[in-house]
């Protein structure tokens, strides 16, 4: 197969106009793309993370392409064939080589699209959308910039398209990665992980947006690759759940936002030895600052849920929540959050740190051993619990919050086995220590709101009541527990 090397971005479809043509210089090639999407009943190729199309176009061609992976680069082979035909004569569609066998699910594994035939493989959902592009010089590359609006279709189901892809069609990636930035910091794009395939797959199943799902840590792979796939999984989450926070900031939808973005801090914390130092640094300071913009609606909706605390303390509660809100909108639609997420993406794909010798063994010993690390340090603060502070206590959680996510981030059926009740038992210690801070976090938040005396008056009965549920002797009792218990070795 043939790398295709492309960045691909989410764009308003009212900026569209002005995107393309601050990104062409010439009229773009006109055209009318119908895209017709294959797989198996049970989704075999989804599986595998890869994809079989044929493409129409008006003037009669049709176009058949294999994909696979995701990600910077994806594998791909395309050919003409006969109209409304597909044809599995070609040598990729043999066998496992699909998609390699990081990629390729076991159940998956000794199957080509040979074995399973046309009779299995049917239409699965459709894309049809206006396609202008062009190609554009950036020193001695050639890239090409295509601009995609329509929409999938899934027998009844809908879902909008309007996407700005940049492909190197020949040269350096770093001029990609170049005009790449340029763009970003200058217009409304926001980078996207997620394939057409991956979004009409989903369309077709009425499946929600997915999570992260775990990277297996077996078939050899290495403690590199796994924590490349964890980091693209983690970053696809945040990218794709950034439009819908930004423009509809309901309370499950900042939360699912926050939660992807400390995800993926996570990784890149606990990890961080495994990474390039000065751009794992960058991208975990972008997202943190989107997760404190997060953080302050959190915090506003927590406090809401706790239920009616007065007319005048609910009403200044609900402004609040409205600017907070406001502000999450305004930074996430901003470009130095659209930055953080490339760099992201270049952080996951590019750089030194792949090849580093500590990554290139497999991945349970060495990912496992970075874990270790780490529950050790929170095994001998949880030890000496009750004698911390508030603040250390708080720190304490925020320990066991990033160990826990990116615990979460694999799958390893060894560490599992090993401790069945350890990640509920993180769980729980993370909650009650959380309890535990509430109380603090609406004090601080609530001293800064411009209250009457009703309200402050309601204020104190809301902290009251948080202190209440905050107990500390059973914060101490579920970390105690969670340290006195079995615990996996990770290596």
């Amino acid at each position: 197969m043939t790398p295709e090397v492309e960045i691909k971005f989410d764009c308003p479809p009212d900026a569209i106009e002005a995107v393309l043509l601050r990104v062409l210089h010439a009229p773009p090639q006109d055209r009318t793309l119908l895209s017709v999407y294959y797989d198996t009943p049970d989704e075999a190729l989804a599986a595998a993370g890869a994809s079989l199309r044929l493409r129409s176009e008006a003037s009669g061609r049709t176009v058949q392409t294999l994909k696979a992976g995701w990600g910077l680069a994806r594998d791909e082979v395309e050919a003409e064939v006969a109209p409304g035909h597909l044809d599995l004569s070609w040598p990729e569609l043999a066998g496992p080589e699909l998609a390699g066998p990081e990629l390729v699910g076991p159940e998956f594994a000794g199957l080509g699209l040979a074995v399973i035939g046309l009779d299995r493989l049917a239409p699965r959902f459709s894309v049809r959308v206006r396609r202008r592009s062009g190609v554009v010089e950036v020193g001695p590359s050639r890239i090409e910039a295509a601009f995609d609006e329509g929409e999938i279709r899934a027998g009844d189901r809908r879902a909008a398209v309007c996407e700005v892809e940049l492909e190197l069609l020949e040269g350096d990636r770093g001029d990609l990665l170049n005009l790449a930035r340029s763009l970003v910091g200058e217009l409304p794009l926001t980078l996207s992980l997620r394939t057409k395939s991956a979004r009409g797959a989903d369309l077709a199943a009425d499946r929600p947006w997915p999570r992260a799902a775990p990277v297996a840590l077996a078939g050899g792979v290495t403690a590199g690759e796994a924590l490349r796939q964890a980091l693209l999984g983690s970053l696809a989450e945040v990218a794709g759940r950034a439009p819908g926070a930004a423009n509809d900031p309901s309370v499950e939808a900042v939360h699912q936002m926050r939660v992807a973005l400390q995800r993926m801090r996570s990784l890149a914390l606990i990890f961080r030895r495994r990474l390039d130092e000065a751009p794992a640094a960058t991208v975990r300071a972008g997202l943190r600052d989107l997760s404190r913009a997060c953080g302050e609606v959190r915090e506003l909706d927590v406090l809401m849920a706790m239920g009616p605390a007065g007319p005048a303390l609910d009403s200044v509660l609900s402004e609040a929540r409205h600017r907070a809100a406001a502000g999450l909108s305004a930074s996430l639609a901003a470009a130095p959050a659209r930055l953080t997420l490339l760099e992201g993406l270049l952080l996951a794909e590019t750089g030194d740190w792949p090849g580093l010798a500590l990554n290139a063994q497999g991945a349970a010993e060495g990912l496992g051993s970075e874990l270790d690390r780490r529950w050790r340090r929170i095994h001998r603060e949880g030890q000496a619990a009750d004698a911390l502070g508030p603040e250390d206590l708080h720190a304490l959680r925020l320990r066991i919050k990033a160990f826990r996510y990116a615990l979460a981030a694999f799958e390893c059926p060894d560490w599992r086995r090993a401790a069945p009740g350890f990640e509920a038992g993180l769980r729980k210690a993370q909650d009650a220590l959380g309890l535990l801070n509430d109380a603090a976090m609406a004090e601080g938040i609530l001293s800064r709101l411009a209250l009457d005396s009703e309200g402050r008056r309601a204020a104190r009965r809301l902290v009251s009541g948080l202190r209440r549920r905050g107990d500390a002797r059973r914060a101490l009792k579920a970390v105690d527990k969670l340290v006195q218990g079995p615990a996996p070795r990770f290596t």
